[in-house]
């Protein structure tokens, strides 16, 4: 009888054990926050993760950052379940992912992104056509000179973050219709990189996701980081001060900047509550939306109204 007590009480032991360690298991894989971000989103990503953790502090940020393509590549391979991206998935993609791994594909627009041109500050030829620009990425427009407002010389010296991320996608496909990129280019490998080389090459043209252009020492986002000079774009083929614009909030949002795209939060996760859900929906309703909103110079999906209340 002791002997079969004995037995009853190790067994029971035994199993606590392996029910804490598997709840252990899916406590950690509850809380862990896994999310692939185009590395030019990490500045906002950074605060929003911030923000969230501070509200969930049992959350266990994982956010991996990468080129948009290597992004999109873990997601149809379900090595991840939420990424960030400038666009939805195609059909095609969506139709793979069900037929391998039967996720349904569920996504939300959080945000509208600008790509600045950025050039070294002591470039004057602050005016630039869309026309002109897509003239110089397929290499017809190789020299300064060859502007309409020009002042400086020398070869056009382009920069990009990197070949795969949603910049490069951004100028080939919406700008040049899919023609492939010529000319003078460079990949820097990230946007920090992008802004040193533009700061220390006079004929550097950079190419860039607006958000790390912030000045944090405005609260309006009206400016930019003072180590370079943000372009004006305009639509028209014929540049002038009063045509052409840069890319504040507030230009994004009336549509006069004409490089613009929208942001995606997208997730293939089956599940209804994880940590990883909070922070997808977290992002995109108001809370989230107004940080975009106060600290970033990209613009809010959800229009977020901001009243400043006086007190008597």
């Amino acid at each position: 009888m002791k002997n079969i007590s004995i037995t009853l009480i190790a067994l029971c032991t035994t199993l606590l054990i392996s029910c804490s360690q598997k709840k252990s298991g899916e406590d950690k894989d509850y809380y862990k926050v896994d999310i692939a971000i185009d590395e030019t989103f990490r500045p906002i990503i950074e605060e929003e993760m911030r923000v969230f953790n501070a509200k969930y502090p049992e959350a266990i940020p994982a956010p991996r950052y990468m080129p948009e393509t290597d992004a999109i590549n873990l997601m149809l391979k379900d090595s991840v379940r939420m990424i960030l991206s400038t666009r939805p998935l195609s059909q095609q993609e969506t139709d793979a992912i069900f037929a391998s791994y039967k996720l349904k594909v569920r996504y939300k627009p959080i945000a509208y992104d600008a790509i600045a041109l950025i050039i070294n500050p002591e470039n004057k030829d602050s005016l630039i056509s869309v026309s002109e620009l897509r003239s110089i990425m397929t290499g017809k427009i190789t020299q300064w000179k060859q502007l309409q407002h020009a002042t400086s010389n020398g070869n056009i010296e382009v920069v990009f973050d990197n070949a795969n991320s949603s910049t490069v996608r951004y100028i080939r496909d919406s700008i040049c219709g899919g023609t492939q990129l010529k000319g003078n280019m460079k990949s820097a490998k990230t946007n920090e990189d992008v802004i040193k080389y533009v700061a220390q090459t006079k004929n550097a043209l950079g190419i860039i996701g607006v958000d790390w252009l912030r000045n944090t020492n405005d609260s309006t986002n009206l400016t930019f980081n003072r180590k370079i000079r943000v372009m004006s774009v305009s639509r028209s083929t014929v540049t002038e001060p009063s045509n052409s614009y840069q890319p504040v909030q507030y230009y994004i949002a009336t549509g006069d900047y004409p490089l613009t795209r929208c942001l995606y939060m997208i997730t293939t996760d089956p599940r209804t509550r994880t940590m990883g859900l909070n922070f997808y929906y977290f992002v995109s309703d108001q809370a989230g939306q107004l940080i975009i909103t106060k600290s970033s110079q990209l613009l809010p999906y959800m229009p977020v109204h901001v009243k400043e209340v006086v007190s008597d």
